[in-house]
């Protein structure tokens, strides 16, 4: 990566358009107006202890954005001492996201670069003829860095999802290298800025415990140790209540059957209130004591179980013969291959377990989508087949955030006089989640985890797996 300089190039493109964005107001007054900029006055002067306890509105975040909030508070309140709202306030909050997201550029390049190094140690693909280094990697980092979606969200909205796509990608990078210790402290720093970061602790408790039980417990241990480090201060200050709102009965403060997700969800939410003419919460009992929330919750949960036994089962599958005569040989070469494409499911299955959250689980707001583009940016760069369901999934990403928070005010009147295409984009998010899972299970016919040495020896830039997770190509 430090070589690369067609990365560094790119980050400077990324850095610039976020650089010109950060500076400029909402479209319409929304989050920032609403909760960060006061939440901003009071911190100024109040700690964070105090910010919990007595900060209006209402303060539901778990701490490591809070703590972020009122840092930077102090430091406007150093420029601006009256705390009027300037385009230096607009870009000292926004800056922590649009920092993020250069950062998980890094992470996917390195993913993607550790993924390729690995299938090049199996020696059985020529070498570039021109020496130049994959393009693989800078690929997945640029789906990332100009994707719209994620510009939108980080440096025209100030919201701070990149943050937790942050720590759980490091987390699961660090997985990758089996470096457990680190892969907790990073999983302890997602859950610290926001809780959707448990969608991926299955997995991640799934890959340690895959390594032996020591892993599993410095994975579990140095994950504990920092949320404790985190909330144990502020719990002994005083504010436990709200830590505990935050964490334990955060499902249900907004008991909608989803809040601007384009979902099946956001479906029922509008039909419901068209035929009733009441909003029915998702607290609603449909038989006895079964909610339309429970429903929400079992799809969920059957999701993340189907997408983990599948790749439980790919583990499982034993590697395939090698055409070398040499048992060793076959063993060098099989080894690294198979651990590429094992790497590949791993982030693969990060990807859908957010996707599959913010599609089945009820009470989903529109930007609970944006953490899993991070680690489909590696999918779809490795694997062509998921090239174009990233990009349509980008669009209807994109397409939800600017129908919840509008460009600008014409947008609005615009949209008005347009059909209404928000049922449209529910049925295509979940179309998408239906491709993506398909790609995925895929893999398992045919044994996609075995390295297949006979496609990884032709003299091309292109492994194929045997029904393939599918084509990994450049």
């Amino acid at each position: 990566m430090m070589r690369d300089r067609r990365f560094w190039l790119l980050c400077g493109a990324a850095l610039l358009i976020r650089l010109l964005l950060l500076p400029l107001p909402e479209p319409i007054d929304f989050d920032l107006a609403y909760f960060f900029f006061p939440w901003m006055r009071y911190s100024a002067s109040h700690s964070l202890v105090e910010l919990y306890q007595f900060g209006e509105p209402l303060v539901d975040y778990p701490p490591l954005f809070l703590v972020q909030l009122v840092g930077l508070s102090k430091l406007y309140a150093r420029f601006v001492p009256s705390l009027e709202i300037t385009p230096l306030q607009y870009a000292l909050i926004k800056l922590p996201s649009a920092a993020a997201d250069l950062a998980i550029g890094a992470v996917l390049y390195l993913a993607v670069a550790g993924i390729e190094e690995r299938r090049s140690r199996a020696e059985t693909a020529r070498p570039r003829p021109d020496g130049q280094p994959s393009r693989l990697p800078l690929l997945a980092a640029g789906l990332w860095l100009l994707n719209p979606a994620v510009i939108y969200v980080s440096s025209i909205w100030g919201q701070f999802d990149s943050l937790q796509a942050l720590g759980m990608m490091a987390a699961l990078l660090a997985a990758a290298r089996k470096r457990w210790g680190w892969s907790g402290i990073f999983l302890g720093l997602a859950l610290l800025t926001k809780t959707q970061a448990l969608t991926i602790v299955p997995l991640l408790a799934l890959l340690a415990w895959r390594s032996g039980w020591r892993a599993l417990l410095r994975w579990g241990g140095a994950a504990a140790a920092l949320l404790a480090a985190g909330l144990l201060p502020i719990w002994l200050g005083g504010a436990g209540q709200s830590l505990l709102t935050i964490y334990v009965k955060a499902v249900g403060r907004y008991p909608a059957m989803s809040m601007n997700a384009y979902n099946p969800w956001f479906i029922a939410h509008i039909r419901t209130r068209e035929l009733l003419g009441y909003w029915v919460e998702d607290s609603t009992a449909l038989l006895g004591p079964l909610t339309i929330r429970h429903v929400g919750m079992a799809l969920t949960i059957g999701y993340a179980l189907l997408v983990l036994f599948v790749l439980f089962r790919r583990w499982q599958t034993p590697a395939g013969p090698t055409q070398s005569g040499d048992r060793s040989e076959q063993k060098a070469r099989s080894e690294p291959a198979a651990d590429a494409i094992q790497q590949i499911g791993t982030f693969f299955a990060a990807g859908l377990l957010i996707f599959g959250f913010f599609i089945l689980a009820t009470e989903m707001h529109e930007r609970y989508i944006l953490p899993a583009l991070a680690p489909l940016a590696v999918a779809a760069a490795l694997l062509r087949p998921a090239r174009l369901p990233f990009l349509l999934l980008s669009l209807t990403v994109f397409l939800n955030l600017i129908h919840v928070l509008p460009l600008t005010r014409a947008q609005l009147q615009l949209m008005e006089r347009l059909p209404d295409i928000r049922f449209a984009l529910s049925a295509a998010n979940t179309a998408l989640l239906v491709w993506w899972t398909w790609l995925f299970v895929r893999g398992e016919r045919g044994g996609a985890a075995r390295p297949a040495a006979a496609e990884l020896a032709n003299q091309t830039d292109e492994v194929t797996t045997s029904d393939g997770l599918a084509t990994l190509s450049d």
